[in-house]
């Protein structure tokens, strides 16, 4: 009497995770074509399941809903409401609201202050079991965000920020390139003595300003100057003005970190009887919609903070769903926006047209 041949095993979800060393929770997803699901991850799926020869049973009409991922937006503490001191945050949070709406997640919103004390817990939203991951936005020291990361254990995205050689990944503007298309356009308007307000450039996003600042400048053969590293503070800025517009040559033209910054800089300008862009131009960074209302209107660069926050929501969720992709650093590009806070400074001769492809 002859043997039967033992059965084929019949391929199963289980099976095609270990084949493509993924959970199969993102097996599943991405069999499904969730769009939190990278496309490489996807792919990887799909090769292991034709592999197997496996093929997905039709989704049931009826029985348990996907969970929804649980997620906590942090930013920090600037002792003030946040969104309404700072709307930078706000456009982030509305870019990381409207991803969180498309994939099934929920968003809570809390505020964690820079300098967090050794001794200090972390605020309830951060504890809750139920947590799937934290969207870390702002300039936190290393020191506060391995603390987090070490204490909650769960996915962790930075945005606005980013620590070199930490495993996070990060989404930030090209805060470089903003810089240097800032600054070449007043050096395009034939400014030489320009000036540059900033935060402190302990911060990635204003040391990356100034260093794309700095490069404009020395491309031009413009000496530049010293960074004026000032407080997020209305009379901080007035007195650092004042000591700045004492010296000799005067600046021509000021290039500042932040739309805030170019605000309180406008009205110091004001007050001590210079007019903009008559007598001195003003650039800001970031676009923030107030700025736009402001007379005169501002040149600024556009860093397009509700693509972070949509990116960095997108990335967190990946993770979440068990993407094991190296660390990655998603840069954003930023745009030149010309209104009417900045102008060719007198008997200027235009640069001819090769000098203008240099620039």
């Amino acid at each position: 009497m002859t043997r039967e041949a033992p059965k084929r095993l019949k391929p199963n979800i289980r099976m095609v995770a270990r084949r493509a060393q993924l959970s199969p929770t993102t097996v599943s997803l991405a069999l499904r074509g969730d769009p939190s699901i990278p496309l490489e991850t996807r792919e990887r799926v799909l090769a292991a399941a034709r592999e197997l020869d496996y093929t997905p049973a039709p989704r049931a009409t009826r029985g348990e809903q996907p969970r929804t991922r649980r997620m906590v937006f942090v930013m920090p503490d600037t002792g003030d409401q946040p969104v309404t001191a700072n709307p930078f945050f706000g456009e982030v949070l509305a870019g990381a609201e409207q991803a969180c709406n498309e994939q099934q997640a929920s968003l809570v919103f809390m505020v964690l202050p820079h300098g967090l004390a050794t001794n200090e817990p972390l605020p309830a939203a951060l504890s809750d079991q139920h947590l799937d991951g934290v969207l870390l936005v702002g300039a936190y020291r290393p020191a506060v965000v391995e603390r987090v990361a070490a204490e909650i254990r769960r996915a962790i995205v930075l945005v606005d920020n980013t620590l070199p050689g930490q495993p996070y990944d990060s989404v930030m503007a090209d805060d470089f390139g903003g810089g240097f298309l800032v600054s070449r356009h007043l050096i395009g308007l034939g400014h030489r003595q320009i000036a540059m307000v900033t935060g402190k450039l302990s911060v990635p996003s204003f040391a990356e300003r100034y260093r794309g600042y700095a490069a404009a400048c020395r491309m031009r053969d413009v000496l530049p100057m010293d960074p004026i590293e000032v407080a997020w503070d209305r009379v901080a800025v007035a007195s650092s003005l004042d000591q700045v517009l004492a010296q000799k040559p005067q600046p021509t033209a000021f290039v500042c970190a932040s739309d805030a910054y170019a605000a309180f800089v406008m009205e110091a300008l004001h007050d001590v009887g210079l007019r903009v862009p008559d007598d001195i131009s003003v650039a800001g960074f970031d676009d923030l919609a107030p700025m736009r209302l402001v007379r005169p209107a501002l040149t600024t660069i556009h860093n397009h903070p509700r693509l972070l926050g949509r990116l960095g929501t997108q990335r967190l969720i990946a993770r979440i769903m068990g993407d094991r992709q190296p660390t990655q650093g998603i840069t954003v590009g930023t745009s030149l926006v010309i209104r009417d806070s900045t102008r060719e400074i007198a008997a200027h001769k235009p640069p001819s047209s090769d000098e203008e492809q240099a620039l």
